[in-house]
Formats: structure tokens, sequence, C-alpha cells
């Protein structure tokens, strides 16, 4: 069966217009009485109808308007000129229909924002126009708030002094501001709608456009350094602010960049680390970074069981070719002799100037004696070469110490002293040779053997006792942290150094029952001080230090959350102290059981901050709660202008990082005032207290005032 239409015929095409034109009043008349819009017809230059709703618009009855006011006298005058032309065209016959806007005026003289469409038409016979009116005033006022407001921002934009950008959800650019145009020496009409890899280098816009992706598909806000090729050619270091936009519609709209220039701070860190950690004549590593360096191969050596030597270098006669030939010839002397030193050398090892005419080099893993001696031999050799030094002759030999560990000694203050006094038995020898010192070496393995013995038995004995340094609010003066000391006190030799018998404790496999003995008492303690303290003293917190090896060994990480739950310490009564050695090889398994207290509440430190010459790196690695400047930094930097800036520094940056400073070292009022001047958290030394037994400590607690009045300063 077919289902197609018939064809339409000339009547049923006309059948709605007819339909129309026979009901045309009662439309028009609906159409009149709309509530919603002014209607009307001009004919003759006067309102020959309004509807009520454009009377009421204006202030008037339909009676006042119909046949006795004209469009122009409901017209302001500054748009006046404009309606008539308006009207006059359509009444001419030169347009058919016109829309426009004008301000019309209220029967009280008010005004408001009005738009109009007439129709030029006729009425009895003659020309009429009949149209619409409508009240515009809230929709302008609306364009005009949001015409202020985005002329507000693009001159607030403009004004900034750092570089602004922003780009649509395809990442070309839409604009920028000037300092933008400034920093990249082009205008704005020369990048926008295009794309970093039509502006930028191409491995800087391929930087770019990864992280525009990446914030695209994860919208929010990123942060990142990177650099950029600035208006002169220079690459400048610099950090990106970005966050994203939406349109009206609630769609990804694009984004928008801040740049901040930190050139000059980066510069500021490379000087700072330089005149911290490098001799300012030779460049070569400086006795600090030496110790550093040194003590990272140390721990490794004795990680993989391997050999390390000292090379203690120091040249004959030098003093003799400085004061004869002047102290720019010694420079020049001094500079060239670390160049052949390290011309003997592998990547691995590392020489560094250690004071005035001396080196000293660390071999990483040698394998024997024989292997270093060849070294020290081609040293030796090298030196012995004549230096032809700004057209003058001179001559220098070496005397060399040589030390080996484990062969010659097990710790690096041993290793250092044979190394030293080896090179003065190389002198007394007759100079431009070396020697091998190693003095007691028997005695000095018995000795430690024997305190090997007794230190399996100490924690049974009870022969352990923690001791409390504490560390203040420097603001305040208040006691709110105790960093815990253990202690052994020897049946017959007394009090033993820490740092003689915690190495071997490690090397025992003791340090881990040991560690935790440690934690349950100063967690009894810290209770204890915080039930007691009086009601307007701080909460006081104690700091354990936790050794590389507890770190790596066991699972001290569970029960000593179980125990803290068990006695009811709250979390943040503890704080767990490591150093960088632990996070320069720190592996995956290292940051997740320091993750496992951070998420329980326990804060973790950095302790000894700055001795590590990639510290930085760590901060951005692992969340780190606070950083203790080394003693070292902090007892010179009253004499020691880098000191100080390293101190300053490290202090402005961990802010910057949300990270609170412990100064150790405080020795004098005025280490403590320049501390609270540069805004350090808190301060740990012996000008704060020594460390001192429980009882002690606590009575401290209990007096609640500062040991000395704190300085105050405005800042």
């Amino acid at each position: 069966m077919s289902t197609a239409r018939p064809p339409m015929t000339q009547s049923s095409r006309n059948a709605p217009l007819d339909a129309l034109r026979h009901d045309a009043s009662k439309l028009l008349l609906a159409l009149f009485d709309n509530a919603l819009v002014g209607v009307y017809v001009i004919q003759d230059g006067l309102f020959a109808y309004v509807n009520e709703t454009l009377a009421r618009l204006f202030g008037y009855t339909q009676d006042e308007v119909c046949g006795r006011l004209g469009p122009l006298d409901l017209t302001d005058a500054d748009t006046r000129e404009h309606a008539a032309q308006e009207i006059d065209k359509r009444v001419r016959g030169e347009v058919r229909a016109s829309f426009y806007g004008f301000k019309g005026t209220r029967k009280d003289g008010s005004t408001f924002d009005t738009e109009v469409f007439g129709v030029a038409t006729e009425f009895q016979g003659r020309p009429a126009i009949i149209g619409i009116l409508m009240d515009v005033s809230k929709r302008v006022h609306a364009e005009k708030e949001a015409a202020d407001q985005l002329a507000f921002i693009r001159g607030l934009v403009e004004t900034i002094p750092n570089p602004v950008f922003y780009k649509d959800a395809t990442g070309e650019y839409l604009g920028c501001n000037k300092a933008f145009e400034a920093f990249l020496g082009a205008s704005r009409e020369s990048f926008v709608g295009k794309s970093v890899f039509d502006l930028s280098p191409k491995e800087l816009a391929e930087r770019y456009h990864a992280a525009d992706q990446a914030l695209f598909d994860a919208p929010g806000t990123q942060t990142y350094e990177a650099q950029v090729k600035s208006a002169d050619g220079s690459y400048r270091d610099v950090i990106f602010n970005k966050a994203t936009f939406n349109r009206a519609d609630g769609e990804l709209g694009g984004l928008v960049g801040v740049i901040l220039d930190i050139t000059e701070r980066k510069e500021l860190e490379a000087r700072i680390r330089q005149d911290a950690y490098f001799d300012s004549l030779t460049g070569l590593p400086n006795r600090r970074l030496f110790e550093d360096r040194v003590g990272e191969a140390f721990k490794l050596a004795k990680r993989h069981h391997t050999k390390l030597a000292l090379l203690f270098i120091d040249l004959d006669r030098f003093k003799e070719v400085n004061d004869t030939q002047g102290h720019h010839i010694g420079d020049q002397l001094l500079i060239e002799a670390g160049q052949r030193i390290g011309s003997c050398l592998r990547e691995s090892d590392t020489v560094a100037r250690w004071s005035g005419d001396e080196f000293i080099v660390a071999l990483s893993d040698v394998s024997d004696a024989g292997d270093a001696t060849r070294v020290v031999e081609e040293v030796i050799g090298q030196i012995s070469r004549p230096f032809h030094l700004s057209g003058q002759f001179a001559q220098v030999t070496a005397s060399v110490g040589l030390a080996m560990y484990p062969d010659d000694c097990d710790n690096i203050e041993a290793l250092l002293s044979c190394a030293d006094q080896g090179m003065y038995a190389a002198k007394s020898a007759g100079r431009n040779g070396y020697c091998q010192f190693v003095p007691a070496r028997q005695a000095a393995a018995r000795a430690r053997r024997d305190l090997a013995v007794d230190l399996r038995d100490a924690l049974s004995r009870h022969e352990f006792h923690l001791h409390y340094q504490p560390i203040i609010d420097l603001k305040s003066g208040h006691i709110v942290k105790a960093e815990a000391l253990l202690r052994w006190n020897h049946p017959s030799l007394g009090n033993v150094p820490p740092d003689r018998f915690i190495p071997l404790a490690e090397e025992m496999g003791l340090i881990g029952p040991i560690g935790d003995w440690v934690f349950q008492q100063a967690c009894q303690d810290v209770m204890r001080w915080n039930q007691q303290r009086p009601a307007e003293h701080p909460m006081v917190q104690v700091s354990l230090n936790k050794s590389p090896r507890q770190i790596l060994d066991g699972t001290s990480e569970v029960h000593w959350l179980d125990y803290l739950n068990d006695l009811g310490v709250p979390a943040d009564y503890l704080n767990i102290e490591i150093t960088e050695g632990l996070l320069l090889d720190a592996s995956d398994e290292v940051f997740r059981k320091l993750d496992i207290f951070r998420r329980a509440g326990v804060e973790i430190s950095l302790d000894d901050f700055g001795t590590g010459y990639s510290a930085m790196s760590y901060l951005k690695t692992f969340a780190i709660d606070n950083i203790k400047i080394d003693r070292s930094f902090v007892q010179d930097m009253l004499s020691s202008p880098s000191d100080q800036a390293i101190v300053e520094a490290v202090i402005a940056m961990a802010h910057k990082l949300g990270v609170r400073v412990v100064a150790e070292g405080i020795e004098s009022e005025d280490h403590r005032a320049l501390l609270i001047r540069e805004q350090c958290d808190f301060g740990q030394g012996f000008l704060i207290g020594r460390p001192m037994p429980v009882a002690e400590f606590m009575a401290r607690i209990q007096a609640d005032a500062p040991a000395r009045q704190v300085p105050r300063f405005e800042i």
C-alpha cells in the first residue's frame, strides 16, 4: 500500500495565511494586551495607540499618551536625534523595519534603557509605524558591570610586574600583559593564536606543552620550575604558577599562568654553595665538602666491605716559593698543583684543598694498599715536575701520608689522623715521599673488642640512661622540645662517648634493642612531662635519633606505634630525627617506613642539615616537618659571612617550603639574637641548656621560664 503524500496545492499552501488573516484582529488584540512588552502605533508624529504596559513603563496612563504625546516626547535628549532619524526613515519608506536602543524619559523625569523594534505600515490609509518596546535597563546595567569588571581585570593584569599569560584549551595563546611582552621581547599580536612550538626552542616547548596537557587532563593548579629564553637570548630560571579556568557553560576554557623569575635566587644559591663547599682559590672542594664526601664514601665502604684510602699531601718548600717569588706565583702554583693531583684520580675519587699548601685525597673502592700506593707515586711524580708560572720557574715536591680503611683504621677520625701523621712522618724522613702510618693498631683493636663484649650486656645490666637537651621556641623562650641522648655509664670506664659505642652497636646488630629501649623510656618521660607541666606551659615534644640501621632493618615503625597507642601517648609528642646520609641513598622502602610515622602524626626532622652537598633535593623528595641546621654553621656565623649567609638562606628557603627550623650549637646571646632576627623557629645549644638527667629537665619545665630574657626585634 502506498504511503506517499499527495502534492500540496496552491490552496493548501495558503491555508495557514488565510487562517491568520481571518483571526488577525484577535491576534493583534492579544499582542496589544501583552503585559511584558510595550506595543505602540505611531502616526503623524504622535502615538496613535500604546498598550497599558508601555504607558506604565513611562509613568503615564494610556489616555495621557495616545494622541497627546509622540515618541520624541518620551525620549531623552541625548538619544532624541537618533530616534528621530530611525522613525523618519521608516515613515519615508527608506527602510521597512528598524531595531535600536535609546534612553526613555519617564513622566517624573527619570530615564531608563529601552530597545524598540518597529515596522512601517499603514493605518487608516496613511503611513504609520507599529512596534514593540522593551525595558532593558537591567540587562544594560549587567552588561556595564561586566564591562567594568573586565576593564578592571585587564588593568590589574597589565599592572602586575610579573609576566602573565593565558591560553585556550588547545594551548594557543589568547593574550598576556605588558610584563610578558617585555620578558619575551615581542608584542602580544605576534604570538596570540600561536602555540609554544611557534615561540620557544623545541626542548623548552616540549616541556611546556607536556605541562599544559597534564594540567588540562587534571584541571586545577600547577607549579613547576623550568627555563625561559628571554628577549636578549639568555636563558632565565623561572617558576610557572598556572591554573585552569572554565567557560560560562562550565566547560574547560583554558589556563592562566604567572611567571616568577628566580634566576637571581638560583645564582645566589649557587654562590652560597660555592662559598660554603669550595675553595675560592683552586675551585676544589674545601674541608667541609671533603668531610661530607669522605663520610659518604666511608659508609659505602662499610656497607659493601670495600677499601678506602686517604692521602694527606703537603707541598714541600712551598713557603719558600711564596715568600721569594710572591703570593700571586704561590697562588698559581696551588691552582696548578690541585689540577695535577686531580689528573691522577678517577671520577669517583675526591681531591680537596685542606688548608694552606695541604691537599687531601679520598680514593674509594681501592683493591689493596698497592693500588693506593701507585696513585701516591703518580701524585709525587706530577708535583715534582717544574712549574712554569707567569714566566717564572718554581720547583716543589710533595710529602704524602697514606691510611687505609679497614686495614689501618676503623673510623674516619682515626683514618684522617693516621694520614696526617703519615704525612709528617714522610717529611721527617726527608720529604718527596710517602709513609703509611698505623700507630697502636693492635692495642686499638684489642680495646675495641673488649668494649664490644661489655656493650652486649650493658642493656641487661641497666647501664644505659637518657639525658635530655632542651630545645626552646626562640620567640617565647619556652622549652617546647627535648632531644633524647643516650648515655652509657660503664662500670670501669665511666661515661663512654656515644660516638664510640653507637657505631659498634650498629655493627654488632644491637642498635635495634637499644633503640627500642630508648624509645620506650623517652615515651614514658614525655608523657610524664606533659602531665605535670604547668597549665600555661606549651606542649613538650621529645626528639629521638633514629639511625639508618634502625630504619633499614626491622619493623620498628609498627611496634613503636603500637607502644604509643598502648601507653596513650599522643603521636605529636614524638619527633624522629634522621640524617641526610640516610636520604642520600634512600630506597622506596625507607620512604615508605618514614611515611608510616608521618601519617600516624609523628613529626620527622632532618638532622645536621647543610653537611650534605645535595641537601635541598631531600626536601623535595620527602615531606620533612623540621630541619636542624648543623652546629658548625651556627657556631661560626658571627665570624664567617659565608656561614651567616648559609644560615639565613636555609631559614628563608625552609619557611618557603613550610618547614620549621631548629638551630643547633647556640652558645651565646649574640647567636640567639641573630637567629631571632632571621625568624628561626627553635634553638638548641649550651646557652639554652646542656644535656641533663630527666629530673633536672623536669625541674626546668616546672619553672616554666626561659633561661634568659629573649631579645625582641621588630620585623
